[in-house]
């Protein structure tokens, strides 16, 4: 979440004339996250969020919006997305698709505890055997494996030797992992802290769809570990770890494809951050509220992850 494209007070206001979600208050530009345009809006009626979407088509967009309602259909604790007077959930403005989502209680938190690791471990693993209307394969990751090798040709000559050095030894070794074994469905693919939303240490609620797509389920377990049972120094914190994947198993048991799987799956999922914010830090773009996020922070994590490969190697 960001401010790319500015939206005045009056043209909010002009907005909410063809919504019944009341009389426009105030604004607020949202600075958190990378990807879109986003505002809390307060109106007579209530709080939401309003977002514009700066890469998204209609059609994509269309397709998050429904899985939005499917999971929040199931109970899942989501955003739910309002229709306008003409019972559209997407408009444009600017030539750019907007929607308006509930804003739910809450606020994110900055270290975890047990508690929080837990609740979030079971609302993913919720998440992950919901039942929806829309086809699974419909949804493309769009950072799968053609974007991680395009990606990294493109940072390469933008790194040093050492850096670049990491980089093509984790392509090869992904590109001999088979994956077919593993579970696969949609995935929420970018479940960071400030994608998660507490009341003391009860989970209101989990936000930004956005990314969503078909995946590996333990590729979605290993980004949102590698966010939430790390330390300061990109290394995983054992009892975090272990309280979470205990906790997703009280759910949705993982197979032994998965269990197999962990640990370069774990590398895949820091690499693909680490690609993403070296990407956004060499190509910025302009808005008025940015947040740019620090790409060593993943390289510290996927550093992190090798090093018990290489001892592995080395003991041998």
């Amino acid at each position: 979440m960001s401010v790319y494209t500015s939206i005045s007070d009056k043209e909010f206001s002009e907005i909410l004339n063809f919504y019944d979600l009341g009389d426009f208050i105030r604004s607020q530009g949202i600075q958190a996250g990378i990807e879109n345009t986003n505002y809390f809006i307060t109106t007579t009626k209530g709080e939401y969020v309003f977002t514009l979407f700066e890469k998204i088509n209609q059609n994509e967009l269309k397709l998050y919006l429904s899985l939005l309602q499917d999971l929040s259909n199931a109970g899942i604790a989501c955003p739910q997305p309002r229709e306008d007077i003409n019972k559209h959930v997407i408009n444009a403005i600017k030539n750019k698709p907007f929607t308006f989502v509930t804003r739910l209680k809450g606020k994110n938190v900055s270290s975890v505890n047990l508690m929080q690791c837990k609740a979030i471990a079971v609302e993913l693993a919720k998440l992950h055997i919901t039942p929806l209307s829309i086809s699974p394969q419909s949804l493309q990751n769009r950072r799968g494996k053609d974007w991680r090798e395009n990606t990294a040709k493109k940072m390469l000559n933008k790194l040093s030797n050492n850096d670049s050095e990491l980089l093509l030894s984790e392509l090869e070794a992904y590109r001999s992992f088979d994956d077919s074994d593993l579970p696969k469905g949609i995935i929420h693919a970018d479940l960071f802290k400030d994608n998660a939303l507490f009341e003391n240490d009860q989970l209101s609620g989990i936000i930004d769809f956005y990314d969503a797509c078909y995946d590996n389920y333990l590729y979605d377990i290993a980004i949102t570990v590698n966010a939430w049972c790390t330390d300061e120094n990109g290394k995983l914190v054992e009892k975090l770890m272990n309280t979470f994947l205990k906790s997703y198993q009280t759910i949705r048991k993982l197979t032994t494809a998965e269990v197999n799987a962990w640990p370069i799956m774990l590398r895949m999922a820091a690499m693909r951050f680490w690609l993403s914010r070296l990407e956004d830090s060499f190509i910025q773009r302009e808005g008025d509220l940015t947040h740019c996020k620090e790409p060593k922070e993943y390289q510290r994590i996927l550093q992190n992850h090798i090093k018990p490969v290489i001892e592995a190697i080395n003991s041998e």
